[in-house]
This record gives structure tokens, sequence and C-alpha cells, in this order.
């Protein structure tokens, strides 16, 4: 399998979070959000300021997306919510409410309807006893994808035909028809499966030309794939052994932000890897595309 060209990314932030996750980039007020989920907080970055803030919660964040009405839709532990950062005010949603102590939300992203989605997984990696969860604009809720264990890597391809799917466990990537008009997955299939040498397929994002970023936990780097031959082009090297996920950003969208994890690493890996839990950044060559908002109140 080709391993294409190298490339090593900057630090941009040493955050130190203990699971960094799920970059998003709000190109409206051209700032960085993310969290870390074990962490408990919500962090954003502002490019033109060079400036770095977060919020701290009482309960673990699973994913963060931007509204199309200017606020933060947040996957808490404890169920869907809205973050108006102008007021710090957090309104609860009656949509995906979890009392299972053992259960949290991983990885969200929105399609091009500006519906959410969402996993679950159970917190000691239980194989199987995640979901993978669609939530319209109206906050109705639909299962997807049943038995997952580590959603993760959710990407729409350029043409919105195809959504690509990782369950990290598996060391696949998947492949399901997307139906624009009724925003349904169908006909999963296996597209590729990644050599475990590489650390296991985390979070995604794909850029204009198809092609996939993967960020590879354990595999300190963020792997841009074809997805049709299954073929490494390129790899983005980080100094940081757990990354977990990466996103578009940047005024022209050609700037990869990475996020990364302590969590996982032990005393020694610790200290061999200090830049652990921060947020990295590289320019590319190519762009990605405009983040979907999502459309509920």
């Amino acid at each position: 399998m080709s391993i294409g060209t190298s490339r090593e990314a900057e630090l941009l932030h040493k955050a130190d979070s203990t699971l960094g996750e799920g970059p998003v980039w709000d190109h409206r007020q051209q700032h960085l959000f993310w969290v870390d989920i074990e962490g408990c907080k919500l962090h954003c970055h502002q490019p033109a300021a060079n400036e770095n803030q977060h919020w701290e919660f009482n309960e673990m964040i699973g994913a963060v997306v931007p509204k199309a009405d200017g606020n933060l839709l947040l996957a808490l532990e404890s169920g869907l919510a809205t973050y108006d950062l102008a007021n710090n005010n957090l309104i609860r949603h009656e949509a995906l409410n979890n009392s299972d102590p053992m259960l949290r939300f991983n990885d969200g992203k929105c399609d091009l309807n500006g519906n959410f989605w969402i996993g679950t997984m159970h917190k000691a990696f239980v194989p199987g006893t995640g979901n993978l969860y669609r939530v319209s604009p109206d906050y109705k809720t639909t299962l997807q994808i049943r038995g997952t264990t580590i959603s993760n890597g959710m990407a729409w391809s350029p043409d919105n035909a195809l959504f690509y799917y990782i369950d990290s466990p598996t060391y696949n990537l998947f492949g399901y028809d997307f139906d624009v008009a009724t925003s349904e997955i169908s006909n999963p299939k296996t597209l590729f499966n990644i050599p475990r040498s590489y650390g296991s397929a985390d979070g995604m994002t794909i850029d204009k030309e198809g092609m996939l970023w993967i960020a590879h936990w354990g595999g300190g780097c963020v792997r841009r794939w074809d997805p049709v031959s299954g073929k490494v082009l390129q790899t983005v090297l980080v100094d940081a052994p757990h990354v977990t996920s990466c996103c578009f950003g940047g005024e022209d969208l050609n700037m990869l932000y990475i996020t990364t994890a302590k969590s996982g690493l032990n005393d020694q890996e610790s200290k061999a890897a200090p830049l652990s839990g921060g947020l990295f950044c590289i320019k590319t060559e190519v762009s990605g595309f405009p983040v979907s908002y999502f459309k509920g109140k």
C-alpha cells in the first residue's frame, strides 16, 4: 500500500487536553470550535486575533456543531443542548436524553440538510453497545446504524451521494448510499481496510477532490486516503501519538486543524510526547468544504 508524501504539522495551541476531539470551522465567525471530551471543555481558537478560549462544563461533551441561528449545539453526556456563547446560557433539548452513567456521545456532524448525526459509545468500550443517530432540525431522532462500538469520522462525498463512516475498532472505512432528498442512508459496504500498524481510524474530513483525511489514534499522523483505491496519498505527521480528528478551516479552507489526546498514554509515553492534547495545523494544497450548520432552533 502506497504511503504517499509526508509533511509535519505545527503546534498551534498547547491546550493540554485529555481527549481533544471534533474540530469544526465556523466560516461565518472565522472561529474553530473543538472539545475536550474527558476534560469537559469547549474550546475556541480565533486565528485573526491569535486567541484561545475555553468554557468548562460539569459533564462530558461528545461533539459541538455550529447552528444556523449563531449558537452552538452540544452533545452533552446527558443529551443535546444549545449553548448561547454571548449570554453564557445553556438550553437543554428533549433529544437523546441519557441517564446511563456508562454511556456518552462521540463525534457528530451535520449533513447538507441541516440534520445532526451523532454516535453513542460505552465509556469502557464494550463492543456493539453504541448506535449512530440522526437528529432533524425539529429534534426528531432516528436510529441509523445499530450496534457500533466507537462512532467516528463521518463525511459526505462532494456530490453527497455517499456517506463515509468509521467504527474505529473495525479498522474499516464504510460507505453508505446517501439520499439527499430524505437524508437516509442505505446499502452499507466496506470500502477498504486499514492496516493495524497504521493506528486505528478516528475522526476525518473530506477535501474538494473527494479524498479523505483520516486521523490515526496510535499512529501519530493524519493520512490522506483515496476512498476508491484505498491508497494513502499523503501523510501529515503530528508530534503526538493519539491523533483524534481534523477539519479544514481558515479563510480559504486550506488550513487543516488537527486535535490530539493525552488519554490512553502512560506516564512514560506522556513524558515522551509532551505536546499530546495540543491543537495542531498545517496548510494544505487542497481545500475543504464549508461546514453545514444545524438548522434547529
